[in-house]
């Protein structure tokens, strides 16, 4: 009589890695890096969705419309419209990016990864839209692309706690931000193969440093070029979980 074994696949590493302090690398053309320091307190950033649910998987975007369609807090506090002019640009090795930060909170220890499986940016001409994703204007960037399945790894670890520090910023190439006036970010995270980092505690929320804020220190301008001039070949390695 035959015996069939199931055994459990691999766990496919993360496409970016940033479980690392300061690790970065570039996903589909948008850079992106590790980053606990500066505060992101309500005094320096201005939150524009607040995704707020202990379920495994969540996901959520910005709108001023209610009622909100998936997980997103629905205080206009936290979730809300997002004009275009009010997403700061950083230049990079001389290119321009659209920056955004996120924070987010896991349990400690063990459970403190988190996977970021998908961002997609649109951008449209009013602010109370509604209707993922059909209805939420051109999307102009997409952490995928094409027929790819590209996600992030994140530890909650690395930055303290909820307002401490964002655990992960985004800079989205500026020349994809055309035909709106404003700006949804739709993602979801903890849907990583296996689910092996689901979520498991708190909130996570994207943010935009409000004007006048002072950026974090920039990476040196050689050492950010040579990261630039390599990064089809970055391959960070995931950090081993116990």
């Amino acid at each position: 009589m035959l015996t069939w074994a199931f055994l459990p696949s691999a766990q496919a590493a993360p496409t970016l890695d940033l479980t690392t302090a300061g690790s970065s690398g570039f996903v589909n053309g948008a850079y992106f890096e590790q980053d606990g320091n500066g505060s992101s307190g309500t005094g320096t950033i201005m939150s524009f969705v607040r995704i707020s649910t202990n379920d495994a998987v969540e996901e959520g975007y910005n709108t001023d419309y209610r009622p909100l369609e998936f997980d997103e807090n629905p205080s206009p506090t936290f979730t809300r419209s997002l004009l275009l002019s009010d997403v700061p640009i950083v230049n990079k090795g001389g290119i321009d990016y659209r920056e955004f930060r996120l924070d987010i909170n896991q349990s400690g220890g063990s459970k403190s990864l988190l996977s970021l499986d998908t961002i997609e940016i649109y951008l449209a001409s009013a602010g109370n839209l509604t209707g993922y994703p059909a209805s939420l204007g051109t999307k102009i960037f997409d952490l995928d692309g094409g027929s790819s399945d590209n996600w992030i790894l994140l530890d909650a670890d690395l930055a303290a706690g909820s307002g401490g520090g964002q655990d992960m910023t985004a800079f989205i190439p500026d020349s994809l931000f055309v035909g709106g006036t404003y700006v949804y970010l739709y993602s979801k995270l903890g849907e990583s193969e296996s689910s092996a980092y689901p979520n498991n505690d708190g909130f996570e929320e994207w943010s935009v440093l409000k004007p006048g804020t002072p950026p974090p220190v920039p990476v040196p301008g050689a050492l950010l070029l040579a990261i630039i001039g390599t990064y089809p070949a970055i391959r960070l390695h995931r950090r081993k979980v116990a």
